[in-house]
């Protein structure tokens, strides 16, 4: 194989030579680590000696880079991204952290790689963003009370996307098993359209039990039109009538997301839970015939109270021949007793 050329000046050889490229095994330490690496390097070819060229030796350098990156590092992309999931801009960014501006911006530019100590916050914070909040409060003292609200604001606001990210993790591995089955009414978990099925139906209020059935109605009916359900939800049989699998979890998360209020009545021996919307239902989820239907349930079920509902819901072939706490199979929507 012929070997690649470049004329270049050898001050060895006082005059222009047609220099060789070679490639030759070479160690390093590039910040703190040591790396071994094959480089090409330009040589004269009388005395051998190596003879700068500015496109090998910045090949070099992106190979240490690379290599620093993959053992200790982030990469360039991911350090961009840190700054990013928080919002907040290079001023406010490098504040916190105790570093100055033109350090982020050369970080974030890639002309220079964070030195050991800067690359370790880099990564706590990629691994656990929410470590924001102590290098927040170390540095509290060089903010004034509106860059304070400001950053609290931006921090508070990433938490929360953190929670509904974590919720919908959540829930889609719960229902993972069902996803696209008949348990399922054939349609993979939709996190939002159940929770704006249930901003829809408690907009002005409403008693959990009652509630839980009409999710059910609007799921089934929807399965009976158009042998597809709305959300994916699976449902289970239960004594007062049919449920989504794992309510009460799924009523919880929603709640600490700020979708709804749940409160308490003690009454005697009893309990009443209510549910109330705290955020406007979004009816660009839904096409038109899940509208009509869920708005045709509301209809149908408003003079309903919990007792009566759960009661009808037991005159459902669904309920009547499913065993206790086992899915309800999507099947049973022929004989749904509404939308005839």
């Amino acid at each position: 194989m012929m070997a690649l050329t470049k004329v270049k000046y050898c001050d060895g050889c006082q005059k222009d030579v047609e220099a060789v490229i070679v490639e030759r095994p070479a160690t390093y330490t590039f910040k703190g680590e040591t790396f071994e690496l094959i480089e090409r390097v330009l040589q004269c070819p009388y005395c051998r000696e190596d003879l700068y060229d500015e496109l090998l030796d910045s090949e070099t350098m992106r190979i240490l880079t690379k290599l620093y990156e993959e053992r200790v590092g982030l990469s360039l992309e991911e350090i961009k991204s840190i700054r990013g999931q928080y919002g907040l801009s290079m001023d406010l960014f490098s504040r916190i952290l105790g570093w100055s501006k033109a350090t982020i911006a050369r970080y974030e530019t890639g002309k220079y790689i964070p030195d050991n100590s800067h690359m370790q916050v880099l990564k706590k914070l990629k691994e656990k963003p929410e470590t924001i909040d102590e290098y927040f409060k170390l540095n509290m003292h060089k903010f004034n009370e509106k860059e304070k609200r400001k950053i609290l604001v931006k921090l508070n606001s990433y938490d929360q996307n953190i929670v509904e990210k974590n919720l919908v993790k959540l829930m889609n591995i719960n229902y993972k098993m069902h996803e696209k089955t008949i348990d399922s009414g054939f349609r993979s978990f939709n996190f939002y359209k159940l929770v704006n099925m249930i901003l829809f139906f408690a907009e002005e209020g409403i008693q959990k039990t009652k509630l839980m059935k009409l999710l059910f109605y609007s799921d089934f009916l929807n399965y009976k039109r158009n042998l597809i359900s709305i959300t994916g939800v699976p449902y289970v049989r239960l004594p007062y009538g049919p449920v989504p699998k794992d309510h009460d979890l799924l009523l919880s998360a929603i709640e600490k997301n700020e979708y709804i209020d749940i409160d308490y009545e003690y009454m005697n021996e009893y309990t009443f839970i209510n549910i109330k919307a705290k955020r406007n239902f979004d009816d660009t989820l839904f096409n038109k015939e899940e509208i009509e239907i869920l708005r045709q349930v509301k209809e149908f079920f408003k003079n309903y109270g919990s007792v009566a509902i759960s009661e009808y819901s037991h005159n459902e072939d669904g309920w009547k021949y499913t065993q206790d706490r086992d899915i309800i199979s999507y099947d049973f929507a022929e004989t749904l007793s509404i939308g005839d």
